[in-house]
Order: structure tokens, then C-alpha cells, then sequence
């Protein structure tokens, strides 16, 4: 049974059917879903990587979008690192060691602000994906903060004369900036076949 109230529902059947993924045959008066495999052909998404949902887990799509796009970016920033050898951001510096090295099970920063510019959502939204992506269990989510801040105020006058961001918190009894949240997947992603040509 799905959680969602009928007006919820309808409107995302409009949706679908605005987007030519579902189909009402007036014959038979059902809706028809079109397979997964022939959007992607229609819409040329040459991307195979795909997200296994199930029954027990079709409920939670709050944190399936969370962990597709937490995960994908994971995979993104490894494959960058890879091609450029470090990749430094914030201060931290991020190697790919060899070409044995295992990236699945290693944090990646991954900036709410960077989901926002890509996905055109808001950084509170971006948040809460992957704060409920990380609460089912779908990511691993690790907070990072800097050491302690002797001068609150002047980090706070250097970062606002800078216009960047001014993430201070008080964290076990100091002042500390909040540095980007690490995240890695605890899923593997499956891949569809390949478009025809």
C-alpha cells in the first residue's frame, strides 16, 4: 500500500503522463507505464547507472533521490581524482593511490551548495535528502569540523569580507567551522544495457 494521499498520487500521473512516461489507453481504461529502457531511449540518457528499488524501499523516495545523488557524486569525485591525481578542496587534499585503490569504501566531499548548483535545488533540500538517504541506511554520512577557533570574530569578519560562508558552530565545549560532510554509498548501483545506436 502506497503512503501517499489520491490528490498526491493523480498529480503525479499527470506528471508522467505530461512527460509521455505513462500513457491512458480509454479503451481499456488503464494506464499504461512505458519500460524504463524505452524512456531512456526516447530521451537519449546515455547514463547506465541505475538505483535496485524494491517493495521494501519503494516507500522511501526520499532518500533514494538522497542516495542517487549523494552516490553519483561520489562516483564523480573519485573518477576526478583518478584523472588528476589529487584534487584539493577546503583544505584537504584527496589522492588516488594506486590503481589497485579501492574509492567505494572511502568518504568524498560532497557540498550541499555543489548539489544545489547542479540539481537547481535548495541547500535545505539537499540537506534533508541526504540526511534521509544516511537514515535508511542507504549512505554513510560523516560531519566534519575544522580545529578549535581562538578568534570566532575574526574568522567571521575574513570570511564575510571574502562573501564566503560562515558555517560556525559550537562543537564539544569550542568554537569550530563546519567543513563539507563526507559521504560514501552503501549500495552498489546496476547498470542498464546499452542504447541502440
Amino acid at each position: 500500500m502506497l503512503l501517499i494521499n489520491r490528490k498526491t498520487l493523480n498529480k503525479h500521473i499527470l506528471l508522467c503522463k505530461e512527460l509521455g512516461w505513462v500513457i491512458y489507453n480509454s479503451k481499456t481504461t488503464y494506464y499504461q507505464i512505458k519500460a524504463f529502457d524505452k524512456i531512456r531511449e526516447e530521451n537519449n540518457w546515455e547514463v547506465r547507472l541505475s538505483f535496485p528499488i524494491n517493495l521494501n524501499t519503494i516507500q522511501d523516495l526520499k532518500a533514494i533521490t538522497g542516495a542517487v545523488i549523494y552516490g553519483y557524486l561520489h562516483k564523480d569525485f573519485w573518477r576526478k581524482v583518478k584523472r588528476e591525481k589529487s584534487v584539493q578542496i577546503k583544505g584537504c587534499t584527496y589522492y588516488f593511490l594506486s590503481p589497485r585503490f579501492n574509492y567505494k569504501e572511502q568518504y568524498a566531499p560532497v557540498s550541499i551548495y555543489g548539489v544545489e548548483a547542479i540539481f537547481n535545488i535548495t541547500p535545505a533540500t539537499a540537506s534533508r535528502l541526504k540526511n534521509s538517504a544516511a537514515k535508511k541506511g542507504f549512505i554513510k554520512l560523516k560531519k566534519n569540523y575544522s580545529d578549535i577557533i581562538d578568534d570566532k570574530y575574526a574568522l567571521q569578519k575574513g570570511k564575510k569580507y571574502n562573501d564566503l560562508k560562515q558555517n560556525i558552530v559550537y562543537k564539544k565545549g569550542k568554537n569550530r567551522e563546519q567543513l563539507v560532510d563526507t559521504t560514501y554509498p552503501l549500495f552498489h548501483f546496476k547498470k542498464r544495457k546499452l542504447l541502440q545506436p
